[in-house]
């Protein structure tokens, strides 16, 4: 019997237990009120003891016919999905005993998850039960749409996505999942860095746009290339190495959360400036978990933090060396301007002795 009704089925005894010598407690003699007077209390605490972690359910009592053999849910949940894991993923199939035929492996290659991303993702402590259900009992595979969990985000996120150029295209075949791998999922914060985060989101759209099959399931379209369309940019390799896709085909959000509405293409970023800034918009999408660190540093560099990632022209300037800048090109001009000044003075000069 689970543990949460076997604690439920003994508050449930007590609880009757307690009310029935409270209601005999005024039909009786003192001597008999004092007695019961004490059981309740002690059925009060017993009560008490329940509500937190009791060593009486831990160790078990066959006596009450509680089952001693109650699991740790973190422990439950492991076996739980090594269970899973066993057919669904490559160690699992290949360590079943006899090994899967080859006809078995290929049945599942479009099954199969990698246990280790698996356990570094958002979902590692989610049961695969609690998106799946009992897919084998049930014979219907099909997982939870993410909105049944994530309801706080789909208030925005689902129109967002409805106003994309990809649910426009075809919105029977865009879903979450056409980006998100639900068993790869994790926090920007885990990459350790922002090339890694670019990476890591611009994989997500280069996993279509870089492969004419996958392009194909999605639309009639002809696979553009992505080289070409981005030429207007200098060396749009470097580029895609160390910003998001998102960064320019997204709109702006002043919180600075992802938007979800990919823009078409004649409405993405193009404006130099918007990147290469002091006023970045980097500074609110790729780079926005840095900007509570120093802005200006002890050497005068500007957006000082965006350097140890990434040296961003016209947004990591150095203010002293702005002065300095400026300072040698007033004194230029002004020497240019005074040493032409002086030789137009000298010319006068020597026209009027002649």
């Amino acid at each position: 019997m689970p543990i949460a009704i076997q604690r439920g089925l003994l508050e449930k005894i007590v609880s009757r237990t307690f009310i029935k010598m409270f209601a005999q407690f005024y039909g009786q003699p003192r001597e008999g009120r004092m007695k019961n007077a004490l059981l309740a209390v002690f059925a009060v605490l017993f009560l008490g003891f329940l509500g937190t972690s009791s060593p009486l359910l831990a160790a078990g009592n066959d006596d009450l016919g509680i089952d001693g053999s109650a699991q740790d849910p973190a422990q439950k949940l492991k076996e739980a999905k090594a269970e899973c894991l066993s057919c669904h993923s490559a160690e699992g199939l290949a360590a079943r005993k006899p090994p899967a035929s080859e006809a078995r492996r290929a049945k599942m290659a479009g099954l199969l998850v990698d246990p280790s991303r698996y356990d570094q993702s958002v979902h590692a402590d989610v049961a695969c039960e609690d998106c799946h259900g009992d897919a084998h009992k049930s014979g219907v595979a099909a997982a939870k749409s993410c909105p049944e969990c994530h309801r706080r985000q789909n208030k925005t996120i689902v129109p967002e996505f409805a106003n994309s150029v990809h649910a426009k295209a075809n919105p029977e075949a865009f879903n979450c999942y056409s980006c998100h791998d639900p068993h790869n999922v994790r926090k920007a914060s885990s990459l350790g860095s922002e090339r890694n985060i670019a990476h890591r989101d611009n994989s997500m759209c280069l996993d279509c746009h870089n492969s004419d099959e996958k392009y194909s399931k999605l639309t009639n379209k002809p696979r553009p290339d992505l080289l070409r369309t981005h030429s207007w940019q200098p060396n749009p390799a470097m580029h895609w190495a160390a910003v998001r896709c998102i960064d320019c085909h997204t709109p702006e959000k002043p919180d600075g959360a992802i938007a979800h509405d990919i823009m078409p293409k004649a409405q993405a970023a193009r404006l130099c400036v918007e990147c290469h800034s002091t006023s970045s918009s980097l500074l609110t999408r790729l780079y926005r978990h840095e900007v509570g660190e120093q802005r200006v540093s002890a050497a005068g560099f500007i957006n000082a933090y965006i350097l140890t990632q990434a040296y961003v022209v016209g947004v990591t300037r150095n203010q002293y060396l702005d002065w300095a800048s400026l300072i040698l090109l007033v004194a230029l001009v002004a020497g240019l301007s005074g040493h032409g000044l002086l030789r137009y003075l000298g010319y006068l000069a020597r026209k009027g002795r002649k």
